[in-house]
């Protein structure tokens, strides 16, 4: 060993932070004495198992950003109807879409999601032959045995209430609250 500068010494700097300064020196290792010490234990892979449940988190976790995202239309939908009416009408379009977003939730549970997507079958396991223009079966989602799919309702329902949210605005002000729902 000699000087920090010498080829037989690897050096790099590194960050020290004591007594709130932070100041940066130069630290050198001696390659030999690394050789000598105690090997670093070996990487292991991932399992495929550890792989695919770590996919489906992150899977689920971008369905469900998403679907706030798409929520947050509803928010933003409420914003421009209310600044496209007059102001007394502000309370009533602003009422009209809390409840397209909460009774939108419970038609959707009750029948919407099932129209959409029925029972789950694909073409090829059908073998009833259930009716291939609306979904039949799984009505306010009794099928969901597990809870690997609610972020799939959760999702559509958010596109279901923003859809509904529209209708509020093409209506603003020309209809009355009765009428409307």
């Amino acid at each position: 060993p000699g000087s920090p500068n010498s080829v037989d010494m690897s050096c790099f700097y590194a960050s020290t932070d004591s007594s709130g300064i932070r100041s940066f020196s130069q630290l050198c290792i001696d390659p030999s004495a690394l050789a000598s010490s105690t090997p670093a234990p070996s990487i292991q892979l991932a399992a495929a198992s550890d792989v695919s449940s770590l996919k489906a988190s992150v899977d689920i976790s971008f369905i469900l950003v998403c679907a706030i995202l798409v929520f947050w239309m509803q928010a933003g939908f409420s914003m421009l109807e209310s600044g496209s009416v007059r102001p007394k009408n502000t309370n009533n379009i602003l009422f009209k879409n809390l409840m397209d977003a909460a009774i939108g939730a419970i038609a959707f549970w009750l029948l919407g999601y099932s129209f959409a997507f029925g029972n789950g079958r694909t073409y090829a396991n059908n073998p009833g032959q259930d009716n291939r223009f609306i979904g039949a079966g799984n009505w306010a989602l009794q099928d969901f045995t597990d809870d690997t799919s609610y972020h799939l309702f959760f999702f559509q329902w958010a596109f279901s209430a923003a859809a509904t949210t529209i209708v509020s605005g093409s209506l603003a002000e020309r209809c009355k609250l009765e009428a409307y729902f």
